[in-house]
C-alpha cells in the first residue's frame, strides 16, 4: 500500500511539473513531449540511484558507472526545474515585471561529459542550453544522452542485486545534508579502496590529492578516516596540517614529538603499520619528503604503511605510487541539487514555486561555494516567505554587480584567491562590510561570539567598530571546522562614471 501511495503521489507531481512547463512552449508541441521523454529517464535514474546507494558496492567499474548515473540524474533536474521556474518567471513579469530578465532558464548552464566504453570522462566545459537558437535540438540531444546512460546499464543492474544491502538510518536523515559529506562518494570509494588494498609494495605506498582551496580534500580525508575499517588497518593515523613539516622535530616521528599529531591510535591492531595525512599548499621540499618516508619506514620495518599527501598543485603528483586522486568544484548541475535540498528540506519545492523560482537564481549566483550555500540556505530556511527571499536575491544581484564593476570579478571567484571582498547586508541598510581575511580553525579553537548571519540580517545588537573576528559557519560534518572571517564595516569605494570592462563569463550576473 505504501508503494502504491508513493506511486501515485509521483506521478501527480510529474502531471503537475508537465502543465507547467507545458506553458512554456506552447507553440512547441514537440518540446513537450521531449520534455515528457525527460521526465521519464529522470524518474528511471532516481530509481537506479537510489537503490545502488542503499548497497555496499566494492567493485570500481560499477562505482564509476553509478557516478554516470548521478550525473545524469543531477542534470535532468537542473533543466527540469529551470524550464518550470522559467514559465513561473514569465508569469511574474505579467505581474510585476521583476524576476523574468533573471530567470535561470534564460541562461541555465550545465557540464558537458563524454562516455567511454571503460565509463565516463569528465571536464570542465560548459554548454548554455538556452539562448542557443535551436532549444528542441538540445533538450533532445540532452535526453538522448540519458536514455542512452540507461539503456547501457543492464549489467549493472543485474551486478547490483548480487551487493548486500546498507542498514539504513530514519530518512530524515538524508535530508539534511549539511549533516554528511556530499558529492564524492566515488572519491571515498576510491581513497577506501587505497587503503584497505593489502599485498606486497615495493615502495611506501602514497596517494597524491589534487584540488583547489575549500574543494573538500581534507573534509574528504577526515571522512575516510573515520571509517572503522581503517581504523582497524592500521594501527595509528597520523595528521600533518598545513605548514607542519616545517618543524624538523617532527620529521623523526618520536614519541614526544608526534602526540600532537596522533588522529587515532588502535593498540589492538594486528598489523603495526601507519596512515600518514600530509597537507601542504602547494609544493614539499625533497629533502622533508625523503625524511618523512625514512622515518615512516624505520616505524613501521614489516610494511603496510600509507601516506595521502594533498595539495593545491600538481607537483605532488610525482609523488605518488599510484594515480593522483582529482578533486573539483561540483557541477552547477549538483550544486542546485544540494542547494535545494538545503534550504528545502522536506518540503518539496513544487510547493512553492516562487521561492524555488529565486532559490535556484540565488544558487546561479555562487558559483559552487560551500560555504556560501550553507549560510544562504540557513537564512534562507529560517524565513521562509517570497518578501524576505526577494530582498535576499536583490542584495545578492547588487553585491555581485559592484564587484564587477570594482574588480572585473566575481566575488567568490575572489575568495578562492583569498581576495578581500565586500558582503553585502539587508537591503534596508544598504550598507557593505569589507571581508579582509578568511580562515579555518578545529573545533577546539575559541571562536568569536558574532556570526556571520547577525551581520548580513542586523541583528544581535551594535557591532564593533574597527576590524573585528565573526563566524562564517560551522561544519556539522568531520573535522568539524570553524570558517572565521575579519572584516571592517567599510562601504565600497567606486569612482563615479567608472565602468571597467565585464568579463565575457561574467555579462550574463549583470
Amino acid at each position: 500500500m505504501e508503494i502504491l501511495f508513493s506511486a501515485i503521489i509521483g506521478d501527480l507531481v510529474n502531471r503537475s511539473a508537465s502543465f507547467v512547463i507545458s506553458k512554456c512552449f506552447q507553440q512547441q508541441p514537440d518540446i513537450d513531449k521531449i520534455l515528457q521523454r525527460l521526465e521519464r529517464v529522470v524518474l528511471r535514474i532516481d530509481t537506479i540511484v537510489e537503490e545502488a546507494e542503499g548497497r555496499h558496492i566494492a567493485n570500481q567499474g560499477m562505482l564509476r558507472q553509478l557516478k554516470l548515473l548521478r550525473q545524469g540524474m543531477y542534470r535532468g533536474h537542473y533543466i527540469l526545474d529551470a524550464l518550470k521556474f522559467r514559465a513561473i518567471g514569465e508569469e511574474e513579469e505579467n505581474k510585476e515585471g521583476a524576476l523574468s530578465k533573471f530567470s535561470p532558464a534564460k541562461r541555465l548552464r550545465f557540464s558537458c561529459s563524454t562516455a567511454t566504453a571503460s565509463g565516463s570522462i569528465y571536464n570542465n566545459m560548459e554548454a548554455q542550453l538556452f539562448g542557443t537558437n535551436n532549444i528542441q535540438e538540445e533538450l533532445q540531444r540532452v535526453v538522448d544522452n540519458l536514455e542512452d546512460t540507461i539503456a547501457g546499464m543492464k549489467e549493472f543492474l543485474f551486478l547490483l542485486n548480487l551487493y548486500p544491502r546498507i542498514v539504513r538510518q530514519p530518512y530524515g536523515a538524508y535530508l539534511l545534508l549539511d549533516n554528511c559529506m556530499f558529492g564524492r562518494q566515488m572519491e571515498r570509494h576510491r581513497v577506501l579502496n587505497f587503503l584497505l588494498r593489502s599485498g606486497p609494495s615495493p615502495d611506501l605506498a602514497v596517494l597524491p590529492m589534487v584540488g583547489p582551496i575549500r574543494a573538500g580534500k581534507t573534509t574528504l580525508v577526515e571522512n575516510v578516516c573515520k571509517d572503522e575499517c581503517v581504523r582497524d588497518r592500521f594501527s595509528m593515523v597520523l595528521f600533518f596540517p598545513e605548514g607542519y613539516l616545517r618543524d624538523e622535530g617532527v620529521l623523526d616521528l618520536k614519541e614526544n614529538s608526534i602526540n600532537d599529531l596522533v588522529k587515532h591510535q588502535n593498540c589492538s591492531s594486528s598489523q603495526h603499520s601507519l596512515l600518514v595525512i600530509v597537507e601542504i599548499a602547494e609544493d614539499i621540499n625533497q629533502d622533508t619528503w625523503r625524511r618523512l618516508k625514512s622515518s615512516i619506514a624505520r616505524m613501521t620495518p614489516c610494511g603496510g604503511s600509507k601516506i595521502i599527501i594533498t595539495s593545491r598543485s600538481d607537483r605532488i603528483v610525482s609523488l605518488g605510487t599510484t594515480e593522483a586522486l582529482r578533486l573539483d568544484y561540483l557541477p552547477q548541475e549538483a550544486y542546485w541539487y544540494f542547494f535545494k535540498t538545503l534550504v528545502f528540506g522536506s518540503t518539496n519545492p513544487d510547493e512553492e514555486p516562487k521561492l524555488a523560482t529565486m532559490a535556484m537564481e540565488i544558487a546561479l549566483e555562487q558559483r559552487q561555494c560551500f560555504t556560501s550555500a550553507h549560510i544562504l540556505a540557513g537564512i534562507l530556511r529560517d524565513n521562509f516567505n517570497a518578501r524576505f527571499w526577494r530582498t535576499v536575491l536583490h542584495c545578492v544581484r547588487a553585491y555581485i554587480k559592484t564587484h564587477l564593476l570594482m574588480f572585473d570579478q566575481h566575488p567568490n571567484l575572489r575568495l578562492r584567491e583569498d581576495e578581500p571582498i565586500y558582503y553585502w547586508r539587508m537591503e534596508k541598510s544598504r550598507g557593505y562590510f569589507l571581508i579582509s581575511k578568511y580562515h579555518q580553525s578545529d573545533s577546539s579553537a575559541q571562536v568569536p561570539r558574532i556570526r556571520m548571519r547577525d551581520i548580513l540580517l542586523e541583528c544581535g545588537g551594535t557591532l564593533p567598530r574597527g576590524e573585528f573576528e565573526a563566524v562564517a559557519w560551522t561544519s556539522r560534518i568531520p573535522p568539524y571546522y570553524n570558517y572565521t572571517i575579519s572584516c571592517k564595516m567599510q562601504a565600497p569605494q567606486v569612482a563615479v562614471g567608472r565602468r571597467k570592462r565585464v568579463h565575457q563569463d561574467e555579462q550574463h550576473l549583470i
